[in-house]
């Protein structure tokens, strides 16, 4: 058995995410022009008994909708770009008989008090959090990381002498 797991960043599935927005971006776009035509072509076949207050509501309404979806994806695609350029290529976590190595920390086994999987709003990946018996927090998305969470809790287990598990009620169903 290793001495030591090593848990290294991932940025695939970050990339992954980025491509699959921007590629919802251009189908918002397209249901824009849909939109856009549809009204044109309703404004052209009614014009003569429409008043101006009626093409106000033809367009804000059929292109209101399209636009609003639009604009989400858009920032939907910002903050999942913003997400991608954060994660640093390199180790992520460290675990060994002496402890887990995170952020630059390094907590023994006897000064960790919970190692915590939450689920997280707006994401598909959990957060691995560790809390120390001083309260302070150390925060691991799991979704950004080369291995898989079964593996981080067996190692948790093993290298702790069974006194550590990742706690898992935390996380929705």
């Amino acid at each position: 058995m290793p001495n030591e797991l090593i848990i290294g960043y991932n940025p695939m599935p970050a990339a992954q995410r980025v491509a699959l927005l921007a590629r919802g971006i251009r189908g918002r776009l397209a249901w824009v022009g849909i939109a856009l035509v549809v009204c044109i072509w309703i404004y052209l076949w009614q014009r003569n008994s429409l008043t101006p207050t009626m093409v106000a509501w033809l367009f804000g309404a059929g292109l209101g909708y399209s636009l609003i979806w639009l604009i989400m994806s858009i920032i939907q695609w910002g903050r999942a770009k913003s997400a991608l350029s954060s994660i640093a290529p390199g180790v992520a976590a460290r675990i060994d008989r002496q402890g887990i190595w995170l952020q630059g920390v390094f907590l023994p086994w006897p000064a960790i008090a919970q190692i915590v999987a939450r689920s997280r709003r707006f994401s598909m990946a959990p957060r691995l959090q560790i809390i120390g018996l001083d309260g302070q927090r150390y925060r691991l998305d799991l979704g950004e990381l080369d291995i898989m969470p079964g593996t981080i809790d067996a190692s948790i287990r093993t290298f702790s002498g069974g006194t550590h598990s990742i706690d898992t009620s935390k996380l929705g169903n």
